[in-house]
């Protein structure tokens, strides 16, 4: 143990003197910055103690980013530096060389981890008044953050070994930043399902789901609290780098590790044959330049793209790629509303946060095969080989041009495989050229640019990544947060590409994109030029000698070369400003039409007209369409117009509007939701319903711009419209679009920096006049029922009409007080007050007389400063029993209260399961507890 010790407290030193230490020491600190500035405005209203749990609930990508890198070089520093002849020989076995290195490097990145809070109580110090607590700090780092640091360390440990190469530590970092910038950046990627929360390694949104449930409104210096899933989650994800860490040190070997696979092994007792003493031996002239140069080139070009491809990285690394491809296609990216068709336009959107993948794993390894010689010391030899640098390093870089291609291929049969196994057919080829090519290989090679250019200037490998890194995550950074105003200036990156459309391509910018592809390969030639220039042969130069040799070597070739790309980047900059200058503020778009005649019920003929690019749901929506209107009859009166007119209108415009007689859908609203799957079509009956109903309610009503005008124009036509879906999907679809709602709702309450006014006062916040009178008018209907509310509904809508000055919320919950009987007259307050519930199911006895159910309920009013005020229960809520198979076989309303929670029910042999607010429309701050397995 001593030993042990004594080895991991040199390699916690050697990393104390090195620059890099105190390099990653600051970057870690403004990450901590960083991530306060923006979790503190997103959270602007929550206790300083939670908000220091869900900054530290995440390891940031900066972290983990050095986890990887110092676990990484731990093993394979000594294969780098060549002392492996002498640490090998020291009296210590291979098991305490790999402890004493792993328990150093674990030591080494919890101390720089240190600097993540210290960096959140910096700015807690100078910009807020409000210093978290120094209990939570500590609790925080000690079971979030030195947790995920040991994972992050353990894999890339494990692979490093199992790889017996730093390769091992390139794919952890590959997989760890596409980790971060899909899970915390603005794709948001990732699927929120129980699946993908077990496999998520960092448990980064169950984390802060963790600590949204923990009630610091009452206890401000509360503990962190695990959820199950989150548990779970943790004991999995540690066993597992346990598991593999012991894998790994039973195969870890002085021996192995710094022995070099040899290709061809001499079998004993094998014939050999013997040759001649005296040989023919050919002419051999010395010809160099020209067409000599060219089939160098080539055939080097062969030698470094084969050895690329055997690496184990590479198949590792395409079969991620296609992996992870495919699940974002499938899987991880699955729309909550609707099951999607895998049109070519989606599949080749993948390219952008698969591109991510591509571009790391891309400039990693053009840093690494540039310096491959002087890594594994061949680099004499090497660099006095009779030919020029033009030669040499045209070969590397057209091997890394050939690597990209394959990649570019690879991410192309992902998305055939994913389109023939869903049995789509309607292939779009063009599509999936136009932008694997321009946008992606083409991309990729300008990437690679940039990362010899790096090479050359860092001139070492390790810089060379940090460097390469820092770039590649501020472009796509930069990128992802002006998506909306399209930055023309990111290197590599094109205008448009994320927010293209089937309807309009890649609209206003469609014309700019091949200018600014020439305005990226002017840029690429002057850094391709620039590379050929500085790099050096022999004895490392530093920076300034080697530009110092640029006279010298800057011969009529690069004088060409650098004019040529200059005026390419110069006509296209001009030509880009020209084109901006002449920019069409519209754009044509063909449609084509589809109508249907129906006969309303006052007799009067309507005819809807659907105008659509996408045609795999009109007849859904024409049949949608029909149902509502009939329901909005029935329920208004007469439809106010001869028409209704439905159009697709293409990504970037708003996703759902309407005018008097017309309804505007985005394209990516339920026009490519997939057939296969009618049990799961309720979304497109849903935003039809809602808009229908809306005809009515906003256009032909036009509430009274005031207060609570929002719950009139939103709340009135969403409630009826997930009516319609529970009539014609059943009420588990409700329960799924009631979740939505009060997750909605939730994260809205969380992340707004205004205080929330009550729903009859809401005015332009659709979480509270969607989501909050979603839940609330659906509490209502569960107790008092559809008919008398959608009846008071209609007598609302009919004496609004005579009298237009009562088109208002507060005329509305006048007219639901006259309805409701005296025992339920406390259902108004569902509107006028923010409640909230805690339903929790106790003791269950299955007796022979019948079932005893134990409710245990509190209920409370939120202020509007954020305070909670208790408030006596007297309400009434469904209680459900389901049998084995999740069916519903009893149910009726209780009422549940402090005095009386015990809860009588009628003998059910088949039971197997009680659930209080089986719908989920009383809001909850926690709904595991509501129900109950026996």
């Amino acid at each position: 143990m001593r030993l042990i010790l004594t080895i991991a407290r040199f390699e916690l030193f050697y990393h104390l003197r090195q620059p890099a230490f105190y390099l990653f020491a600051v970057l870690v600190f403004g990450q901590g910055i960083w991530y306060s500035t923006q979790l503190t405005a997103l959270y602007s209203y929550s206790d300083p103690t939670l908000t220091a749990y869900l900054i530290l609930a995440s390891l940031g990508v900066m972290l983990a980013v050095v986890a990887v890198l110092l676990a990484g070089q731990s093993l394979t520093k000594d294969l780098d530096y060549k002392t492996t002849a002498y640490l090998f020989t020291l009296p210590i076995t291979s098991r305490m060389h790999f402890a004493g290195r792993f328990l150093g490097t674990y030591g080494t990145v919890l101390l720089i981890a240190l600097f993540y809070p210290l960096g959140m109580l910096f700015f807690s110090s100078v910009f807020t008044n409000s210093p978290p607590s120094g209990i939570a700090l500590a609790d925080g780092f000690v079971r979030l953050i030195a947790q995920n640091v040991f994972i992050a360390v353990s894999l890339t440990f494990s692979l490093t070994v199992f790889l017996r190469s730093i390769r091992g530590a390139y794919i952890s970092l590959f997989l760890v930043v596409l980790y971060f910038l899909l899970t915390e950046s603005s794709l948001n990627l990732v699927a929120d399902s129980d699946l993908w929360k077990l496999l998520d390694p960092f448990g980064v949104g169950m984390a802060r789901d963790s600590v949204a449930d923990m009630p610091f409104s009452d206890d401000p210096d509360g503990w962190f609290v695990y959820s199950d899933m989150f548990f779970i989650n943790r004991l999995l994800w540690l066993g597992l780098s346990l598991g593999l860490l012991a894998y790994a040190e039973q195969h870890f070997s002085f021996d192995s590790f710094a022995s070099k696979k040899s290709e061809k092994l001499l079998v004993p007792g094998a014939s050999i044959q013997t040759r001649p003493v005296s040989l023919n031996l050919p002419s051999v002239q010395s010809r160099f330049g020209g067409w000599f140069a060219w089939k160098t080139t080539w055939r080097l070009t062969k030698l470094e793209f084969l050895n690329l491809v055997r690496q184990p990285v590479f198949p590792i690394s395409v079969g991620l790629l296609v992996l992870l491809a495919i699940l974002l296609a499938t899987v991880l990216n699955i729309n909550p509303d609707f099951p999607e068709l895998p049109v070519t336009s989606r599949m080749t959107a993948l390219r952008i946060p698969v591109g991510l993948f591509i571009g790391l794993f891309l400039l990693v390894m053009t840093s690494e095969l540039i310096f491959n010689e002087r890594t594994v010391g061949f680099w004499p030899i090497f660099d006095a080989l009779p030919q020029p640098n033009s030669v040499l390093l045209s070969a590397k870089l057209l091997a890394m041009v050939g690597v990209a291609a394959l990649l570019t291929f690879a991410l192309f049969l992902a998305g055939i495989v994913v389109q023939s196994g869903s049995g789509f057919s309607d292939i779009d080829w063009y599509r999936y050229a136009d932008d694997l090519l321009i946008d992606g290989f083409l991309r990729y090679c300008q990437l690679i640019a940039l990362g010899a250019l790096v090479a050359a200037l860092t001139n070492n490998r390790l810089i060379s990544h940090v460097v390469n890194l820092l770039v590649f995550a501020v472009l796509a950074f930069l990128y992802q947060v002006n998506t909306n105003e399209q930055a023309l200036f990111l290197y590599s990156f094109l205008p448009g590409s994320v927010t293209y459309s089937d309807l309009t391509g890649f609209g206003i910018h469609t014309s700019l994109r091949p200018l600014i592809q020439c305005i990226w390969w002017g840029v690429a030639g002057v850094f391709l030029s620039s590379f050929f220039l500085t790099w050096n042969r022999g004895v490392v130069n530093n920076l300034a000698e080697r530009v110092g040799h640029w006279r010298n070597q800057f011969r009529w070739s690069y004088q060409l070369a650098f004019l040529f790309f200059g005026m390419l980047l110069g006509l296209s900059i001009w030509q880009t400003r020209q084109h901006l200058l002449t920019l069409p503020t519209t754009q044509t778009i063909q449609y084509k039409s589809q109508d249907l005649a129906i006969r309303s019920l006052s007799g009067k003929p309507i005819t809807i007209h659907v105008l659509h690019h996408h045609p795999y749901q009109v007849q859904h929506m024409l049949r949608a369409a029909t149902v509502a209107l009939h329901k909005g009859e029935q329920l208004f009166g007469p439809y106010p117009y001869a028409d209704l007119h439905i159009k697709e209108t293409p990504v970037g415009t708003v996703d759902v509007s309407s005018k008097p007689g017309q309804i505007l859908i985005s394209e990516k609203q339920g026009w490519i939701a997939d057939n296969q799957k009618p049990d799961k079509l309720d979304y497109i009956d849903y935003l039809i319903g809602r808009e229908v109903f809306k005809q009515w309610l906003v256009h032909q009503l036009k509430p009274i711009e005031k207060p609570g005008d929002g719950f009139i124009k939103q709340g009135l036509a969403e409630y009826l419209a997930l009516q319609g879906v529970a009539r014609q999907y059943g009420p588990e679809r409700l329960q799924q679009r009631l979740e939505q709602r009060a997750t909605w709702y939730a994260q809205s309450r969380q992340r707004t920096d205004k205080p929330e006014l009550p729903l009859l006062e809401s005015s332009g916040n659709d979480a509270v006049e969607r989501g909050r009178a979603a839940l609330a008018l659906t509490s209502i209907e569960q107790v008092w029922g559809d008919k008398p509310l959608s009846f008071t509904i209609s007598q609302f809508y009919q004496k609004a009409i005579q009298q237009p000055t009562s088109a208002t919320a507060t005329a509305f919950a006048d007219e639901l007080s006259r309805e409701l009987p005296d025992s339920l007259d406390y259902l108004k307050t569902y509107l006028s007050e923010q409640l909230w519930f805690d339903f929790k199911i106790g003791r269950v006895a299955n007796l022979s007389n019948g079932l005893t159910v134990e409710i245990i309920t509190s209920k409370w009013r939120v202020t509007k400063n954020g305070q909670r005020q208790t408030v006596p229960i007297n309400d009434y809520v469904p209680l459900a029993v389901l049998d084995q198979d999740g069916h519903r076989i009893y149910s009726q309303l209780v009422h549940p209260n402090p005095d009386e929670r015990f809860v009588s029910l009628p003998t059910l042999p088949n039971a197997r399961k009680v659930i209080v607010d089986p719908l989920g429309a009383w809001p909850e701050p926690n709904k595991r507890d509501n129900y109950k397995i026996f």
